[in-house]
């Protein structure tokens, strides 16, 4: 299993620099087509989720084969991610 979260990982990797490189070209080069806000917005969203998913997996590769280790680091990631991106979701539960 550890070398199929390395594979996945290394492509989210992959991905996570080619968003970062397209997004840092248009900030020096400055290219603008109609909707490019939009479309660098969920370059963002996804350059985040993906940032999540690849320290997920990277700490998966850590833990595989060790379920209690697993568990504790999936509860872990959870409270980061949902307290990130739904940060009023904690507001009410706590």
């Amino acid at each position: 299993m550890k070398k199929f979260y390395s594979a996945i990982g290394a492509i989210l990797g992959f991905i996570i620099i080619l968003l970062y490189a397209f997004e840092n070209a248009q900030a020096l080069f400055g290219f603008e087509f109609e909707g490019s806000d939009m479309v660098l917005g969920y370059f963002n969203l996804v350059q985040q989720y993906l940032v999540y998913a690849l320290a997920g997996l990277a700490g998966l590769e850590l833990v595989a084969g060790k379920k209690l280790f697993a568990y504790l680091f999936f509860l872990i990631l959870a409270f980061v991610v949902v307290s990130t991106f739904f940060p009023n979701v904690v507001e009410s539960v706590m």
